[in-house]
């Protein structure tokens, strides 16, 4: 028999397990327990059967600046996930939403309308500037990009609401994806005269909001 399909009834013995009848309930972990013990399942592998994964591209085929970095992780954050860079060669990166329920899916399109709102954002405050040197630009860019995620951090927060899953989670990216690395990026180190920049990106973030849809959509939508 399929292992995945195994797993699945043992699942669904251990849902029955909640029963208020102490009989059903009784039966129905001595059931999920003798197919465990026959098919060398673990408790861990049923714990990361409930966990899904979503990607989207990262539109980068290079190392993501760290205003990237920081939009993926607070989105995984508010969402109960972890993210994490797949990388394939000749493709553009991928981010990985991992998680319980559909919080991959809505991470992951959370995350790429929030960061098609920041490029165009930051593309449009770049072309704004009166400065000669490219090197600048992208500093002051980066500088603007992280206000616009410090301001944006606490919508997204609010907006998902969901509860913790972090040990079904860490157990599914351990059985299929092994080992993993922390990958980091520097922030921009401010200047003095980088305040009106700060506050171009907070005013900017001010403009996007977060929508829940009616009961019986599927899927959140965001304001574009």
């Amino acid at each position: 028999m399929d292992r995945d399909k195994i797993i699945d009834k043992i699942c669904k013995c251990l849902r029955l397990s909640e029963s208020c009848n102490p009989n059903e309930a009784a039966a129905a972990i001595r059931q999920a327990r003798n197919m465990m013990k026959k098919y060398d399942i673990s408790e861990q592998q049923v714990l990361a059967s409930g966990v899904k994964e979503a990607s989207v591209s990262s539109g980068i085929d290079y190392k993501p600046p760290f205003w990237v970095l920081a939009l993926s992780n607070i989105v995984a954050q508010s969402f109960d996930c972890r993210a994490f860079l797949s990388r394939k060669e000749g493709q553009n990166h991928h981010f990985r939403f991992i998680g319980v329920g559909h919080s991959p899916e809505i991470s992951s399109y959370t995350f790429e309308v929030l960061h098609r709102r920041l490029r165009r954002a930051r593309k449009d405050f770049v072309w704004s500037l009166n400065v000669e040197t490219k090197k600048e630009k992208t500093r002051r860019g980066d500088v603007f990009a992280q206000a616009w995620l410090f301001r944006i951090a606490q919508l997204v927060s609010d907006f998902a609401n969901t509860q913790r899953a972090k040990q079904a989670i860490d157990e599914y990216i351990q059985q299929n994806y092994g080992e993993t690395a922390d990958l980091y990026a520097k922030p921009k180190e401010l200047d003095n005269p980088d305040y009106e920049d700060i506050l171009s990106g907070m005013r900017a973030a001010n403009e996007v909001d977060l929508h829940r849809p009616v009961a019986e959509q599927k899927r959140y939508s965001l304001a574009k």
